[in-house]
């Protein structure tokens, strides 16, 4: 997968196809930012096609294995975002190699920053030199269920007057009272 894979018209679809959002990573992280550090986020629309690129450079005094520069890369994006909230963000950490531990802790800082902003966060991808890889996200919890309104409690709920036992009513109107046919019509 290489940015020379990109359709003509991939601007046009939504990235939520990961190999076409790994493409489009692909074509704003260059190999010299992934070896430097820094974090990509791709700007999106309600529909999920891509508007705009930001490449935040990582601090050098920060290390790479420092989710908090996550939080602090974003910082200037957020109040942007939050002006678009039918927007969508794809987030691409571009560094020299794969670092499991930072990598999870990153993912979760970007997670929770989204979150806290209420930004929606489309994929996250991990970009080094030779590779773009998405991370699977978790899936956000349902939303709870709305509680249904308070009622009166089932003691004191009127009930539906009753019958009369069938010993008062009258001979007469005790029956089935079924008519019309049952089943298909050929009888039982």
């Amino acid at each position: 997968m290489t940015f020379s894979d990109l359709p003509i018209n991939w601007r046009t679809r939504p990235l939520t196809d990961p190999v076409l959002a790994a493409n489009a990573v692909d074509l704003f992280v260059t190999e010299a930012e992934r070896r430097q550090g820094v974090l990509a986020a791709l700007i999106c629309d309600r529909r999920a096609r891509f508007r705009a690129s930001i490449l935040l450079d990582l601090p050098r005094d920060a290390p790479l294995a420092s989710p908090k520069s996550c939080s602090r890369a974003l910082a200037p994006l957020i109040p942007v975002l939050e002006s678009r909230p039918d927007g969508a963000l794809i987030l691409a950490l571009g560094r020299p190699e794969p670092d499991p531990p930072s990598d999870h802790d990153w993912i979760q800082a970007a997670i929770q920053t989204c979150r806290t902003a209420s930004i929606r966060l489309l994929a996250f991808y991990l970009a080094t030199p030779t590779n773009v890889q998405a991370v699977p996200l978790p899936t956000p919890p349902l939303p709870p269920t709305p509680p249904l309104p308070p009622g009166p409690p089932l003691a004191t709920r009127p009930r539906p007057p009753s019958p009369p036992p069938l010993a008062s009513r009258p001979l007469a109107s005790v029956g089935l009272g079924v008519s019309g046919r049952l089943g298909d019509g050929t009888g039982c």
